[in-house]
């Protein structure tokens, strides 16, 4: 009996990508001002000691935090896409698809927080600059023209952009009658 009481008040050891998802995952529902180490080690159930075994301080852990989300958010899940899909349009569903599975509060968190930051600025702006170059090679495909595949990449993501940032976001059925709309109709696909 005393053993299983030991054991219980054992902390789990974590991974520092856990702890990297857990951040992203806390931004959901709070700013970056509220991911703190105290909130993420009391999230996963850890101590600071943990925390300290992955990470220098919060700075250090913020700075991974966001080059994880670029690593593995982003350009995984392109990686993945183009792994598995063939013509753009397959690539295209595909990762609408994907980006719909990610939580929407981490980024919306990461926005607000690069109007005030200049290294999640730097993060983000590399996060849209690659994203708008994958959009781009995939209607440089279907369309063969440079400077309509560079329009529709601009203007496809900031439709994905936008239904995430207005209040309240769309969502669900409203936004899929919308990608289909304009895949069909301004994308060709």
């Amino acid at each position: 009996m005393t053993r299983l009481k030991v054991e219980e008040n054992k902390k789990v050891r974590r991974s520092a990508v856990d702890l990297l998802d857990a951040g992203l995952h806390l931004l959901a529902e709070h700013s970056i001002q509220q991911l703190t180490i105290d909130a993420l080690c009391k999230q996963l159930d850890v101590t600071k000691g943990s925390f300290y075994h992955h990470f220098k301080g919060r700075d250090d852990y913020l700075e991974r935090m966001l080059e994880h989300w670029v690593e593995e958010w982003t350009i995984g899940s392109m990686q993945h896409v183009s792994a598995t899909s063939v013509s753009a349009a397959e690539r295209f569903d595909a990762i609408v698809d994907k980006s719909n599975d990610l939580p929407h509060g981490p980024e919306t968190s990461i926005r607000a927080w690069a109007q005030i930051d200049p290294l999640a600025r730097s993060y983000l702006e590399k996060v849209d600059s690659t994203r708008m170059n994958y959009l781009y090679e995939m209607f440089n495909e279907v369309s063969g023209d440079h400077d309509r595949a560079l329009l529709l990449s601009r203007i496809s993501y900031s439709l994905f952009v936008g239904t995430r940032m207005v209040a309240p976001a769309i969502l669900g059925e409203e936004r899929d009658a919308i990608i289909k709309l304009m895949k069909n109709e301004l994308y060709g696909m």
